[in-house]
C-alpha cells in the first residue's frame, strides 16, 4: 500500500511540476544624498523598472559626511552596492562599470562661477593659454581634479564643497568650474556675490558611469538590460531632456567660446561620448 501511494504521489508531482521561485528583490544601497544627484537616481529608477527586476533603492545615511573616496571603498568592500562616478582604470578594475555615460558627457561641460568684478577680464579669454594666469578652485577629492593640473592650470583646493563658494567670494581663487547641469542651482544660492562668466565654457571627456560592487553582479546585469531598453525606446533621452533642456537653453552654448581640456584619468580605449543630445556640431 505504501508503495502504491508513493507512486501516486510521484505521478502527481510529475504532472504538476513545482512553480519556479519568484525573482528575488535586489536591494540597492547608495550614498548619493545631494540634490545634484537627482537625475542619476531617477535614471537608475527608470532603467531598473525597464529591466523588470524587483528592486528596492535605499539611501544610506551616516553620522559623518563621507568623502567620495570613502564611499568608493564602501562599494568595493560591499558595504554599499553602487555609486555613479567618473571612470578610471582603477575603478573599472575594482568595481563593475556599466559603460553608458549617464550624463551624455554633459558633466564635462563646465561654466565658470566668478565674481562680477572679474567678468570684463574673463571676456578677453579665448584660449587655454589665456586662461592659465587665472586660478581655479576645486575639491581635491573630486574625480576631475587632475584635469586642471594636467592642463597646466593653477588650482587652489579644499575638501569642503560649501567652503569653495566662500573662498571664491574672498578672492582665494578666480573661478569655480561647475557642470552646466549644476551651476544655475548653485548660482541661485550665491547670486548676491557671484555670476556665471558670460562667454566661456570648458569641455573635457568626463564619462560618469554606474559602478556596481562586485558583490552585486545581478544589479549590474539589471542596469545593463534596463539601459539598453531605455535607450532604444527613447525614455532615457526624454528624461534627460526633461531635466536639462531649459538649462542648456539658458547656457546659450552657441555664443560661448569652448576651451577643450584633456582628461588623463579616462582609460585608454574608452569610446568617445555621443554628445549629440545637447551639443550642436
Amino acid at each position: 500500500m505504501t508503495f502504491v501511494i508513493s507512486c501516486v504521489m510521484l505521478c502527481a508531482l510529475l504532472a504538476f511540476p513545482a512553480q519556479s521561485k519568484p525573482e528575488q528583490t535586489i536591494k540597492i544601497r547608495h550614498y548619493h544624498l545631494h540634490p545634484r544627484h537627482d537625475f542619476a537616481l531617477k535614471l537608475m529608477d527608470l532603467v531598473l523598472t525597464k529591466s523588470a527586476t524587483p528592486y528596492e533603492i535605499q539611501a544610506v545615511k551616516s553620522n559623518e559626511v563621507l568623502t567620495e573616496g570613502r564611499v568608493e571603498k564602501m562599494v568595493v568592500d560591499g558595504e554599499l552596492d553602487m555609486l555613479f562616478i567618473s571612470t578610471s582604470t582603477e575603478r573599472e578594475l575594482s568595481m563593475i562599470p556599466i559603460k553608458v555615460p549617464i550624463y551624455r558627457g554633459l558633466l564635462g561641460l563646465r561654466l565658470l562661477l566668478i565674481k562680477p568684478v572679474q567678468n570684463e577680464k574673463f571676456k578677453k579669454i579665448k584660449s587655454l593659454h589665456d586662461l592659465k594666469p587665472y586660478v581655479a578652485g576645486h575639491n581635491v577629492h573630486w574625480s576631475d581634479f587632475s584635469v586642471f593640473k594636467s592642463n597646466g592650470l593653477k588650482v587652489v583646493s579644499s575638501t569642503n564643497y560649501d567652503a569653495l563658494f566662500e573662498m571664491l567670494k574672498h578672492d582665494r581663487f578666480d573661478y569655480f568650474s561647475r557642470g552646466v547641469n549644476e551651476v544655475w542651482g548653485e548660482l541661485g544660492q550665491h547670486s548676491d556675490e557671484l555670476m556665471v562668466a558670460d562667454n566661456l565654457m570648458l569641455f573635457y571627456p568626463h564619462p560618469v558611469y554606474f559602478f556596481v560592487s562586485k558583490h552585486k553582479p545581478e544589479l549590474a546585469a539589471a542596469l545593463e538590460k534596463g539601459l539598453a531598453i531605455a535607450l532604444q525606446d527613447g525614455s532615457y533621452k526624454a528624461l534627460f531632456q526633461s531635466y536639462y533642456a531649459k538649462t542648456l537653453e539658458r547656457a546659450d552654448l552657441k555664443n560661448r567660446t569652448m576651451i577643450n581640456l584633456n582628461n588623463p584619468a579616462v582609460p585608454a580605449g574608452t569610446a568617445p561620448i555621443d554628445t549629440s543630445w545637447w551639443l550642436t556640431p
